[in-house]
């Protein structure tokens, strides 16, 4: 007996169709989560050794939170709309929101300004 080979499918083929759907519908809420806000603090990394990130950050004017030991990752008040943009067009790898990130990087907290009505 022998198999048409039309109708046979690689064992390849559905296993690399169900890393993709895992890994499209795992990513969507990562990137949205890390997405940066308006006004918010962002985390700034840069990967080469030319154009660590201070030199990123005072060609784009925002102001230094946090620097890492290297200088490689930073955390910058983004208080102006346009500002992850002008981080990303002056150097920077990637520029993510930095609360979900403030836990990870060591000795930097963010100030808790929550304004509203407290439950009392």
């Amino acid at each position: 007996m022998t198999r048409n080979p039309s109708t046979t499918r690689p064992p390849l083929r559905g296993a690399a169709l169900a890393c993709a759907l895992v890994a499209g519908c795992g990513l969507a809420p990562v990137a949205l989560a890390l997405a940066p806000r308006p006004g918010e603090p962002v985390a700034v990394l840069t990967l080469f050794p030319d154009a660590p990130v201070p030199k990123a950050v005072a060609a784009s004017g925002a102001s230094i939170l946090w620097l890492s030991t290297g200088g490689h990752v930073a955390v910058v008040d983004a208080s102006r709309r346009d500002a992850a943009a002008d981080l990303r067009r002056a150097g920077a790898l990637l520029v993510l929101a930095a609360g979900p990130l403030g836990t990870c990087l060591p000795g930097f907290r963010l100030p808790s300004n929550r304004t509203g009505t407290s439950p009392s």
